[in-house]
């Protein structure tokens, strides 16, 4: 922000509020919904190009009407780059908003060629899927942004032990980096949903027409090529069909993610409040009160819990809306646009501001300490080595160290006096006790768990690699992807008649 003065609270904190968490936490309050179709322009322009390019190249189309309706939908992306655009109610929809415009710059003699052998509803399918294809991409990258994020942070802290919880409870010793590297883990299968999401969109609808085909001499083949499709959506039926299914594919791929944020983001409000302490967030990420001058609130992170459920509002109704009707298009799947563009919009800054607050996050790694040493969190690893050294059954180990953990209370740590007095009760020799202290030592107590996956140094460290490896196996094809379509967009964008 430029200032402190931009809202009324702030001036007791070190730096200035980041502008993007503002806008983020603000929400619609202060920021309006801009037009369905206004965000299909630049992707009707380009399913124009592709179509009129086509239709030229099967001899449907004359050159000069080409070279006309090129020229025009280039004056109009101009206008739309520059925000000099807007769409006429009157005409419905961009696609006729479009069609209007070349037909008004450049007659209608060329403008009236550009609807040969296609349906608005067709159209409507090819935009949307360049759509979400975007959305698609924008959001992979920040989830992966996030992840890479986490995965850095992690590294420094595969030794920095600290309490792990189960009921909001002290349960078992941990560290930061394996709580960082479980974040990371479900990001991944967050952005293999999105991948996955990304390849049923990225084929090609144009040319289904209404649904049953055209008599003209289409090539959807070139079409596909001109606008970086992977393959044809075949059966024309079908792709008409379908036109809420991607929407309710990507929706799904964006209510889990966001399940897993808000997870995160409870997280941080637990482990950052100040009678925990564990974390601190910068004063960039926190905001203020009218009221109460000294407050630093966590407002993202609840912003983002809430954004979780819409999400799962829109999945839903976009799950719904198409349930039962008769096989073709109808007007019912108008509506799947506004649905899955709104839950993008509330939710793809999401993994962005939580990779800014974990980048200026302090983590206080002595506290983390000092809480492991409290709440008898070396219970289960003392049962553990009892049933070993002693060879008894777990579940016996289990209620002698109940009793111990009873015994040694007030204290918040098992005591060496209660232990040996609960051995002695249960008949078991008392000198082991001299060998668990390496058990009071949290850092010590984590090197004793070195299977696959678990929280000691060595394992983080290998659950790191295994994670980069996997975030980089996920990211190359969408890169090359995303080189694909810049490729194809300018090739259309300048061709030459």
């Amino acid at each position: 922000m430029k200032d402190k003065q931009s809202q009324i609270w702030g001036s007791h904190l070190k730096n200035l509020p980041d502008e993007q968490n503002v806008l983020f936490c603000a929400g619609r309050d202060v920021q309006e919904l801009p037009m369905a179709d206004e965000l299909l322009l630049p992707y009707d322009i380009w399913t124009n190009r592709a179509h009129c390019i086509m239709l030229e190249r099967q001899g449907l189309v004359p050159k000069a009407s080409l070279a006309k309706i090129l020229t025009g939908l280039s004056q109009l992306e101009k206008l739309v780059e520059t925000g000099e655009f807007s769409l006429d109610p009157a005409k419905e929809d961009v696609h006729i908003n479009v069609e209007a415009f070349v037909t008004e710059k450049q007659g209608a003699d060329a403008g009236g060629r550009m609807h040969i052998g296609r349906s608005r509803n067709d159209q409507s399918a090819c935009d949307m899927r360049l759509y979400l294809r975007s959305v698609g991409l924008n959001l992979f990258d920040s989830v992966k942004n996030l992840a890479d994020s986490l995965l850095t942070q992690a590294e420094e802290h595969t030794e920095s032990v600290m309490p792990g919880f189960t009921h909001y409870q002290p349960a078992m010793v941990t560290t930061w980096g394996h709580w960082l590297c479980a974040y990371v883990q479900g990001l991944c299968r967050d952005l293999e949903r999105l991948s996955f999401s990304i390849s049923q969109i990225n084929r090609n609808p144009l040319g289904a027409a209404a649904a049953f085909g055209t008599s003209w001499p289409i090539d959807r083949k070139l079409t596909t090529e001109l606008l970086a499709f992977a393959k044809v959506d075949s059966n024309t039926l079908d792709c008409i069909v379908s036109r809420w299914e991607n929407e309710a594919q990507l929706a799904h791929a964006g209510a889990m993610l966001m399940n897993h944020l808000s997870i995160v983001s409870q997280d941080l409000i637990f482990l950052s409040h100040p009678y925990s302490g564990l974390l601190q967030l910068d004063d960039n990420y926190v905001t203020g009160s009218s009221i109460m001058p000294q407050k630093k609130n966590p407002d993202f992170a609840e912003v983002i819990k809430s954004k979780a459920s819409l999400a799962h509002g829109f999945l839903s109704s976009l799950l719904g809306i198409q349930k039962g009707s008769l096989s073709g298009y109808n007007r019912d799947t108008q509506v799947t646009k506004y649905l899955i563009m709104d839950l993008i919009r509330e939710c793809e800054a999401a993994p962005v501001i939580l990779r800014g607050v974990f980048e200026s996050l302090s983590i206080n790694t002595e506290k983390m300490k000092k809480q492991c040493e409290t709440g008898f969190m070396n219970s289960v690893d003392i049962a553990d080595h009892l049933a070993r050294t002693l060879e008894l059954p777990f579940r016996e180990c289990y209620h002698l160290l109940s009793r111990a953990v009873k015994l040694s209370e007030p204290d918040t740590k098992i005591t060496n006096s209660a232990l040996q007095k609960t051995l002695a009760e249960f008949g078991h020799p008392t000198e082991i006790v001299e060998d668990l202290e390496l058990f009071h030592d949290p850092r010590k107590l984590i090197d004793q768990r070195q299977h696959q996956g678990s929280p000691s140094p060595e394992q983080t460290s290998l659950q790191i690699a295994e994670l980069s490896g996997q975030l980089k196996s996920l990211s190359a094809p969408l890169e090359d992807l995303q080189k694909h379509i810049l490729e194809k967009h300018e090739s259309c964008r300048n061709y030459a008649v």
